[in-house]
């Protein structure tokens, strides 16, 4: 679809990082934009930050594991905005242990926000998006969702599953006028891996912290508004990680020895 100026956009996790970034990326299009996070505060200062950027700026704090009161923030979207052709489910959170040292909260958890928020948030937009057509719904999943990695358990399941949602999705809805992106990028410099109990710089595997350079949100972003306008099915970034992603459908049994030998 066309990004025009007044399209009507919204963006969870818009806080900070990636969201914070594709938030102001539309803002710069001209864009009506509605940030979902927690923080009242963070999102006021994006706010400010997205109308001097040129777009107009809508605040909802909102956690999204709260499913009625995510429902109830978009349908407010939509009534301000007089209806929603744009969404782009990028809230998410990062725990990671070896399996026999998790505890049951750090799947539960990653599995509620990571896969049911995107879940929720497409559910209760879907029908403002179907009504609007020519829309668009984006996820922001991960590499992980295509390349598991130790510690990764429960993180890379919980990003797997959004990518085959969203996959699901977009065989369903395609032909409804309702685009479908699933963005992958591998780390970016973002406030994500605080409180994550993973350091990329010395927990991922040596072959990807030699070849896969660290991504700044805002080339995320661009990649993001990109995909949506030329209606893009997947994102994966950088292309190193696309590599990766392609040997480990190719000869899974290869990536798998390499992840060993190489810690």
């Amino acid at each position: 679809m066309r990004i025009v100026p007044g399209t009507p956009a919204l963006v969870t996790g818009a806080s900070t990082g990636i969201g914070r970034e594709i938030a102001l990326a539309l803002a710069r299009k001209g864009c009506r934009v509605a940030l979902l996070a927690r923080n009242r505060e963070t999102l006021t200062a994006v706010a400010r930050e997205v109308e001097k950027a040129g777009g107009e700026a809508l605040v909802l704090p909102v956690d999204i594991t709260d499913e009625p009161s995510l429902g109830e923030a978009v349908r407010q979207v939509a009534g301000t905005f007089g209806g929603l052709r744009l969404v782009v489910a990028n809230a998410g959170l990062g725990r990671y242990a070896f399996v026999e040292e998790q505890t049951a909260d750090i799947p539960e958890q990653l599995i509620r926000v990571n896969y049911l928020g995107t879940v929720h948030t497409v559910r209760h937009a879907l029908p403002h998006l179907l009504a609007a057509a020519p829309s668009h719904v984006v996820a922001v999943a991960s590499s992980a969702g295509l390349i598991p990695h130790r510690l990764g358990s429960a993180y890379c399941a919980s990003k797997s599953a959004v990518i085959q949602y969203m996959a699901t999705l977009r065989l369903e809805v395609l032909d409804r006028g309702v685009g479908v992106t699933w963005v992958c990028p591998g780390a970016v410099r973002t406030p994500f891996f605080e409180g994550s109990n993973l350091d990329p710089e010395a927990d991922l595997p040596l072959l990807a912290r030699l070849l896969v350079r660290m991504l700044e949100p805002e080339e995320v972003a661009r990649a993001t508004v990109r995909a949506v306008e030329r209606n893009r099915r997947e994102v994966v970034r950088p292309f190193s990680v696309r590599f990766f992603a392609w040997t480990r459908r190719m000869s899974p049994g290869l990536a798998d020895w390499i992840n060993r030998k190489l810690p």
